[in-house]
């Protein structure tokens, strides 16, 4: 594999845990927010994440761009375009339509996900998968969300929670995955660090990864700590760490506006 490729691949195999910090908590106003991070590996940038949220009335809306950024991306230009649309009844996601567009070394990878309302999904990727990757089964996706509605979902089951506890089923059309949350107890303490919420938090790989590859855990493991950036905001992740194929990958939020 090439190394632009191997990037690509290392990239798209960290959207599980890199997507928690995507998405809000139930929101006391529907203006839409604009979110900045940044994550490091050593020390040094290597990707940016943006993210525009908008939760109207029952309807939601998300759309952001993930990619490389310092000395990183004079070598390796990536980017992950994805938008997500549907509904929400309660704590209940209902997805309608989820599109995402990775592009690195000039070629773009895009996956369409449409849901009919009846726990199933529509696939429709360009180009085909690779054939030599383990497919998710369709019983596997079914009552799946896509990552940024998951996202959405942890958001509201966690609105004013003291703790973490969850397993949500993800599919983005070639990978089909669990985020799961749990008590922090490793590291002992109050489940709260000052006002952020710190939660135990993995990404169990189910299909469609490639596990023969010496950086492709099974598992990836981290820690998420979720607060309000702002009075009167809803609960956001403000920091991540997880186990990546660099060792330690760190995410901080750096910027929250408007849209408007």
């Amino acid at each position: 594999m090439s190394a632009g490729g191997w990037l690509a691949t290392a990239m798209s195999a960290a959207v599980p845990v890199l997507v928690l910090v995507a998405i809000p908590a139930a929101a006391a106003e529907p203006e839409p927010l604009v979110l900045h991070y940044e994550a490091f590996a050593a020390g040094l940038p290597i990707v940016a994440l943006d993210f525009r949220l908008d939760e109207s009335g029952s309807a939601y809306a998300v759309d952001g761009q993930i990619r490389t950024v310092g000395l990183l991306r004079l070598f390796y230009r990536v980017e992950l375009r994805a938008q997500s649309q549907g509904a929400m009844a309660g704590e209940a996601m209902r997805p309608h339509v989820h599109e995402q567009v990775l592009t690195t070394q000039g070629k773009d990878r895009v996956a369409r996900l449409d849901y009919p309302g009846d726990g199933t999904v529509t696939v429709h990727l360009v180009p085909a998968e690779d054939s030599g990757r383990p497919q998710p089964t369709p019983q596997q996706t079914v009552d799946t969300l896509d990552p940024l509605s998951t996202i959405l979902a942890i958001g509201h089951a966690l609105a004013g929670a003291e703790r973490c506890a969850g397993r949500f089923r993800v599919f983005d059309g070639r990978r089909r995955y669990d985020i799961v949350l749990s008590e922090d107890d490793a590291r002992g303490g109050p489940p709260k660090d000052g006002t952020a919420l710190r939660c135990r938090a993995q990404a169990v790989k189910i299909a469609g990864f490639s596990f023969d590859q010496d950086y492709q855990a099974h598992v990836n493991n981290g820690h998420v700590w979720l607060a309000p950036p702002r009075p009167g905001a809803p609960a956001l992740p403000v920091r991540i760490d997880f186990d990546g194929s660099w060792g330690l990958i760190e995410v901080r939020m750096t910027k929250v506006g408007t849209a408007n």
